[in-house]
């Protein structure tokens, strides 16, 4: 499994790449949140080079659509298209796959919702665990049905955990054989520590130091 930054803070994408995540996506709220508008957020977004990077659609009208995929392509046609789950954004993904351009259909929360995005040719799936979890769902069990139906059928679709809140949904989203987790930034940098890592590190400078310090 592969990290994806979920964010639209710009800083916080530099250095999550830095540190080894392989992309960027992110949601309307954020870019409210960080105060960013889509395309020159895209554009910013495309100069770091990550493999991965998604631009939302959010028109209501196919036309609208449409009309906002042809500004995303015109950034880079390398960028994924983002839809969110609905008829629309399946008429949608038909038509781009057919067209050779990549989809990403997010806000899944049913494994129907999964089958329905694999069938319009999604080639990228965001279940959301947490937000599963917080409706009295399972948001892991989620994505382990999801995966057994691509491994099963062999399915040229890669499935992105999201909204992913704890070190948990994080660890068992990796066992599960998702291709992706899209990440919070703080969730990130958390899931780079652990107090046995820091006291052997401590130890092992003790003792360096130690050693190199004793009369030969």
């Amino acid at each position: 499994m592969k990290y994806i930054i979920d964010s639209a803070n710009l800083q916080e994408i530099r250095d999550a790449l830095e540190l080894g995540a392989c992309g960027v996506t992110a949601n309307p709220s954020m870019y409210l949140k960080e105060g960013q508008k889509l395309l020159p957020f895209l554009r910013a977004c495309s100069t770091m080079g990550p493999s991965f990077l998604s631009g939302e659609v959010m028109g209501t009208t196919p036309e609208e659509m449409e009309e906002e995929v042809r500004q995303i392509q015109e950034v880079s046609p390398d960028i994924i298209i983002k839809l969110n789950f609905s008829p629309h954004a399946l008429r949608l993904c038909k038509k781009l796959h057919n067209r050779g351009i990549r989809t990403a259909v997010t806000l899944i929360f049913t494994t129907a919702q999964a089958v329905a995005a694999i069938s319009a040719g999604a080639d990228y799936l965001f279940p959301f665990l947490g937000r599963s979890d917080e409706y009295g769902l399972d948001g892991l069990q989620l994505l382990d049905n999801i995966q057994r139906i691509i491994s099963r059928n062999g399915y040229p679709v890669s499935v992105v955990a999201a909204s992913v809140k704890n070190i948990h949904q994080l660890e068992a989203a990796a066992v599960s054989g998702a291709s992706y987790a899209a990440i919070p930034y703080s969730l990130y940098l958390k899931s780079l520590e652990h107090p046995l890592t820091a006291r052997g590190a401590r130890d092992f400078a003790r003792d360096w130091t130690a050693a190199n310090h004793k009369d030969s």
